[in-house]
């Protein structure tokens, strides 16, 4: 079941991931029209969270980027104690890979770390440089056939499993509550259109309350951040809903619009831009889940 409707076309999805990896900055390997995409290793799913405590594998990559720039700013400086200092912990964390997903071992070249080690003994700057981006090119090279996928996987929540609770208790899907969402917002510019004030004004209302029910669901993610709640559902949007409400009771039509159209912006659009997009590319690679 999908948490936001739409209809995914054929080339819906390949646009939808196409234009993901270009945010992302991983270009796709593509053909006629298709967009080929390798699953990654079930042993993948035990280093990230929920799975795990903490986030390891990702933890991981950091340090192995973080690695190898250190090594490329001390080969440039001649700094050949700074770099074998960290050519130490980039050979740790890059045989970390395999121990962690052992179907991953022909992606990787250990042999490079001793090369790298060798280069940098000798001072030779250049051939460190070479060897980095060997390296790199291992990384790049995986990412560029499993990342997409891996993120849509392990890096964006699945909304179906949180529940929302409306202001009478009652439990509703996320469906559920866009499918009210939209009701309202359109009830609302209906009414406005038409000349039914009280209308509007009842509907306003509504949307505020279903609102309040979508905004209790952000600390299932966001845990003891408030930060994401504020800048959506937060002062702000309050303050709008309430111009808003006294527009309509003065019978202020084209200023309630234009400002039912300021909260499209800034609480539907600015939720969906951050929420909809990886929901719906984790519902187009993962159909079945």
């Amino acid at each position: 079941m999908k948490i936001f409707p739409v209809s995914l076309r054929p080339d819906f999805i390949i646009w939808l991931i196409i234009g993901f990896f270009m945010i992302s900055g991983v270009l796709p390997v593509y053909a006629s029209g298709t967009v080929s995409l390798k699953k990654p290793p079930a042993s993948l799913e035990e280093w990230y969270k929920p799975a795990n405590k903490r986030q390891v594998w990702l933890h991981t990559m950091f340090r192995l980027r973080r690695e190898m720039q250190a090594i490329a700013v001390y080969a440039k400086n001649n700094d050949q104690e700074a770099m074998l200092k960290w050519i130490k912990r980039l050979d740790k964390d890059y045989n970390k890979i395999t121990s962690m997903v052992p179907e991953w071992e022909e992606e990787i070249k250990p042999r490079l770390i001793p090369d790298l080690k060798m280069f940098a003994e000798k001072g030779d700057a250049l051939r460190v440089d070479k060897t980095l981006k060997m390296i790199k090119r291992t990384c790049d090279d995986c990412h560029t056939q499993y990342q997409p996928l891996v993120t849509a996987t392990y890096r964006s929540p699945f909304y179906n499993d949180i529940k929302l609770k409306d202001g009478n208790g009652k439990t509703q899907s996320f469906d559920d509550n866009m499918d009210q969402l939209s009701r309202s917002v359109n009830r609302i510019l209906i009414a406005l259109d038409d000349g039914h004030n009280a209308v509007a004004l009842q509907a306003s209302q509504k949307f505020v309350d279903q609102l309040q029910t979508l905004g209790s669901s952000c600390s299932s993610c966001h845990k003891d951040d408030d930060y994401p709640h504020e800048r959506i559902l937060g002062k702000d949007t309050g303050q709008r809903f309430k111009k808003l409400q006294a527009n309509i009771k003065q019978g202020l039509v084209k200023d309630s619009q234009k400002l039912m159209g300021e909260i499209a912006v800034t609480v539907c659009a600015r939720c969906h831009n951050t929420h909809r997009i990886v929901s719906d590319l984790r519902n187009a690679l993962l159909p079945d889940e």
